[in-house]
């Protein structure tokens, strides 16, 4: 199991992408079942459920000790290093509660997937958690399959096929993402936002009517294309950082010192500096108003 930072869907792709292509080796075997510390789990890569994990759902499971349950594969694929969950992300949840409870090393059944692109691994993740007892909603299904369109894998009748919707549906969506690339909207962007928020795109909807996780996913994005610059340049030379944003826009950085973002990074010392500095420009302008009232 590993802790994962906080990211955009798009980058874990991006990464879980770069991760296969680096290492196109095949794995030393295919296990059908695997030590609970070698399963590693991607969520926003490979979770349907836009709810995530329901804790209750997982602490029925774990009571589930007499076989009935926690005896269930888990679908893993295989990354080039590492075997992530494709499907069963509760039962991996459970196997760790019970892990944690016995103390014992649980070997956790496993149905591996060594040789799919990620793009088909995505599509089995939808088809078998439309097989649970809780069946995926329509709007899960139509995001998962938008997020293989974005991918850009695959024909069109493959894409219905791994991601259970129709051909038609799979056609629109392709055609929503040709309407806002030609807007310069960036594929992972579109990815991002989901289905739901692209299409009111295609169809219209200002870009800027966006909500909280469409910034997000624009505030990754961007910086992403950031790191093409040495951060260490940066923090070494913050004037001179300061006066290329300035040479790209003059206004940018009245509109960084706006921004909630810019203020909730800035530590004591730097809000301390720009109250003071505004303290002064307030006393020049009082100074200013009473010469022009004379």
């Amino acid at each position: 199991m590993t802790d994962q930072l906080s990211e955009a869907p798009s980058a874990v792709i991006h990464r879980l992408l770069a991760e296969k292509e680096g290492n196109p080796g095949k794995p030393p075997g295919v296990p059908s079942r695997l030590p609970l510390s070698d399963i590693y789990v991607e969520p926003e890569a490979f979770q349907v459920r836009a709810e995530g994990l329901v804790e209750d759902r997982v602490a029925e499971i774990a009571r589930g000790v007499d076989g009935s349950n926690l005896d269930e594969p888990i679908h893993v694929w295989w990354t080039g290093l590492r075997w992530v969950v494709i499907e069963g992300h509760h039962r991996h949840a459970a196997y760790s509660k019970r892990e944690e409870q016995t103390g014992e090393t649980i070997q956790v059944p496993v149905v591996a997937h060594p040789d799919l692109p990620y793009w088909k691994a995505q599509g089995i993740a939808a088809q078998l958690n439309d097989r649970e007892k809780i069946r995926i909603s329509k709007a899960e299904m139509l995001n998962n399959a938008w997020r293989m369109v974005c991918l850009g894998e695959g024909s069109i009748k493959q894409q219905s096929k791994h991601s259970g919707v129709s051909k038609s549906q799979i056609s629109n969506m392709r055609a929503a993402k040709l309407t806002l690339a030609s807007r310069k909207i960036a594929t992972a962007q579109m990815f991002d936002a989901g289905w739901k928020q692209c299409r009111e795109w295609a169809n219209g909807k200002s870009q800027r009517d966006h909500g909280p996780d469409a910034l997000e996913a624009m505030a990754q994005e961007m910086a992403e294309e950031l790191k093409q610059i040495k951060v260490t340049t940066v923090i070494k030379s913050p004037d001179v950082f300061a006066r290329a944003i300035q040479i790209l826009s003059p206004a940018l950085p009245d509109r960084l010192l706006e921004a909630e973002p810019f203020w909730d990074a800035l530590n004591t010392t730097g809000r301390q500096i720009l109250n003071e500095t505004d303290q002064e420009f307030q006393q020049e302008d009082q100074t200013s108003a009473g010469v022009e009232d004379f």
